[in-house]
């Protein structure tokens, strides 16, 4: 599991890493990948190799964002634990 060493900030940097590609009523999100392989590999340790465990890391990303109330720091925090 990740350092507690490594920040939300540190892995989130100054970007947003989900962009909604629909409209206010109707939105539909997008999540940057290159991102996502980034905090995957600070979060576990482990380098990407587009595997089983990575998919299962997103899956359970966009569990807790969908869940979360659209916060992206929020599931930041949960997924690194």
């Amino acid at each position: 599991m990740m350092s507690k060493e490594v920040s939300v900030r540190e892995i989130m940097g100054d970007i947003n890493p989900i962009v909604n590609v629909g409209t206010d009523k109707n939105p539909m999100y997008v999540l940057d990948a290159n991102w996502m392989t980034v905090l995957y590999e600070k979060a576990t340790g482990k380098d990407f190799k587009g595997d089983d465990d990575y998919v299962k890391f997103c899956d359970k990303f966009v569990e807790e964002y969908n869940g979360g109330g659209y916060n992206t720091t929020l599931t930041v925090k949960k997924v690194m634990n």
